[in-house]
């Protein structure tokens, strides 16, 4: 099989992709492993099963221009093609495989250097375009070198083994209650998944619908600023959990209690300020 190079500022290339056998599937796509004619170097080819439905083909072609962008973390495309009969897009293949198999072998110091990396990547996500919609290790790949990428954005999970309609996605465990519910993807559900992921790579076991994580946690006396990010993103409520530049905030030193206690100085100040401009206006309408 045969596909044309398109990265950004060289020529089109058309290629071989040899040795090409199964890696993984799940959720609505398929992937496969194998090597460039030109160099020998391993990529991983994600095609769409549900190739036939229009909405499918219009999720992969989002999915596609998301990762297109380059946004800070996210995992670099080398070929796609969204107008074949069946779309698909490569990769490089990362040589450490998926942030999964380090679970629950992390230092703490590896482990904050990996959520303030993981946390980087997802405000810039946020910053720039909306949500992820599927964060989990499963999804967060490992260079030869150490570096971390994040892969399928706006939830296509790899490994997820229901099919979404358009617009909704996760993985179970790592979803918010939101989403487990059909809700929509969004920055909140985001940083519910960020801190199940923390709390898989903290205990190496995987989160469950339902799970209680102050429960869960109640073993583990290291990392506690790890632990407080954990059970801050992963309340119940979406307006409960801290938004990701709020974790970058813990991570950097300052408790979950100290930005609360600020933010609601700031929204009463806001009150106060609002209601001292209506007064002000009436009181000028009333006089005039």
């Amino acid at each position: 099989m045969s596909f044309q190079l398109r990265v950004l500022n060289q020529r089109p290339l058309d290629i071989l992709i040899l040795n090409r056998r199964p890696l993984n599937s799940g959720g609505y796509g398929d992937l496969e492993i194998g090597q460039r004619s030109d160099n020998g170097a391993w990529v991983v080819i994600k095609f769409l099963r549900e190739f036939s439905s229009p909405d499918a083909r219009k999720r992969f072609l989002r999915e596609v221009r998301v990762l297109l962008r380059r946004y800070r973390g996210l995992i670099q495309l080398l070929w796609w093609d969204t107008d074949a009969e069946r779309p698909y897009y490569i990769m490089p293949y990362l040589l450490g495989g998926s942030l999964t198999k380090h679970a629950g072998k992390l230092s703490e110091a590896q482990l904050h250097a990996v959520a303030l990396d993981l946390a980087l990547t997802l405000a810039d996500i946020h910053g720039k375009f909306d949500a992820h919609g599927d964060f989990k290790p499963d999804n967060i790949l490992v260079s030869y070198e150490g570096h971390l990428q994040v892969a399928d954005p706006l939830g296509n999970g790899i490994n997820c083994s229901v099919i979404f309609a358009q617009n909704h996605g996760g993985t179970p465990g790592y979803w918010a209650p939101e989403i487990a519910a059909n809700g929509p993807i969004s920055a909140a559900g985001d940083v519910y998944s960020y801190g199940a992921t923390l709390y898989h790579l903290l205990t190496g076991k995987r989160p469950q619908d339902g799970e209680r994580f102050e429960i869960s946690l109640a073993g583990y006396s290291t990392s506690p600023r790890i632990r407080e990010i954990i059970l801050a993103s992963c309340q119940k409520t979406p307006a409960a959990r801290p938004t990701i530049v709020e974790v970058l905030r813990i991570l950097q030193g300052e408790s979950w209690l100290e930005i609360q206690v600020a933010k609601q100085k700031s929204d009463r100040l806001l009150m106060g300020l609002c209601a001292a401009a209506s007064f002000l206006f009436f009181f000028g309408i009333f006089f005039e």
